[in-house]
């Protein structure tokens, strides 16, 4: 199985309704794509469940700029995809030389406070937080 592309999912990609998909992954549907410029993917998702994408570039432009439209909103509902979590798309042939595509998406890690509400995190900011020295230090002893 080889993978197309990879890719984290932005604001974008959740709330317009299509995924931008990388311009490195074009060479790998100008083969289907035949002169057009859309078609519809039969996609198979991690569950086993068959979807259909459209790939759609621009006709006319020299910049293409792929992406999916029909079927990809569809999908981020279904599945509850959230800005941050991230996308693997790979192509394989079966036994009868047709082409499967797949799809994967990585969850990033929901965080809860102690209270249960959600930690919204800047994707912006460093991952790794260096605590300020001065702060003070809390243990805690869960086996008492």
């Amino acid at each position: 199985m080889a993978a197309i592309f990879y890719k984290r999912l932005t604001r974008s990609d959740i709330d317009h309704k299509k995924l931008a998909v990388p311009t490195s992954a074009l060479p790998y549907f100008l083969g289907i794509l035949q002169e057009k410029h859309y078609v519809d993917l039969p996609v198979i998702d991690w569950a086993g469940q068959l979807r259909h994408f459209r790939i759609y570039t621009r006709p006319e432009d020299i910049y293409k700029k792929p992406v999916f439209t029909k079927g990809w909103p569809q999908f981020v509902r279904a599945k509850g995809l959230r800005e941050g979590d991230e996308v693997i798309f790979s192509v394989n042939q079966d036994g009868d030389g047709r082409l499967q595509y797949r799809i994967l998406v990585l969850r990033r890690p929901q965080l809860f406070s102690l209270s249960g509400d959600p930690i919204i995190r800047d994707f912006n900011e460093p991952e790794f937080i260096v605590p300020d020295p001065a702060a003070p230090i809390y243990e805690l002893d869960l086996f008492f």
